[in-house]
């Protein structure tokens, strides 16, 4: 018997809510790190779309760097003080939850996928806000890694 799962879609839109909810909406960077080999472009495109589902203005940038001063004076700083109201600006890119670079982050996720799952990186997902499972790219899974 096959098992349910909630689309990319409903998953997606439901992380944003999550968001919205925890964070909010005005000028919020978001960043997205993950395990080598997932599709972090991807993660970012649908997330944005799950914020629009909400009527939440967002967009989706590749980082230039792991770098915490060229993240805080090109991705971070422009973003937040261009504009003003509501926003979100979901950044992507490996080394996005690295020590030094995660306080920068509103709210992230860290993305991965069944291979390699007992190489996990317990220190990065403990950074993270949220944790996605992408085994089943059309069938995402947010997971909850508590320590209840």
């Amino acid at each position: 018997m096959a098992r349910w799962a909630p689309e990319e879609t409903d998953t997606m839109a439901a992380i944003a809510a999550e968001v919205i909810a925890q964070v909010g909406t005005n000028r919020t960077v978001i960043g997205i790190d993950g395990q080598d080999g997932t599709d972090l472009e991807h993660v970012a495109a649908t997330l944005v779309a799950g914020f629009e589902q909400h009527g939440v203005s967002a967009m989706a940038a590749t980082s230039p760097s792991t770098d915490p001063d060229t993240l805080r004076d090109e991705v971070v700083a422009p973003f937040r003080t261009t504009g003003a109201g509501d926003g979100v600006l979901v950044v992507h890119g490996h080394g996005l939850l690295a020590p030094g670079v995660r306080g920068l982050w509103r709210w992230s996720l860290w993305v991965e996928q069944e291979v390699g799952r007992l190489e996990r990186r317990a220190d990065v997902k403990i950074a993270a806000s949220a944790v996605l499972d992408v085994t089943d790219p059309e069938h995402p899974r947010r997971e909850w890694n508590d320590a209840c």
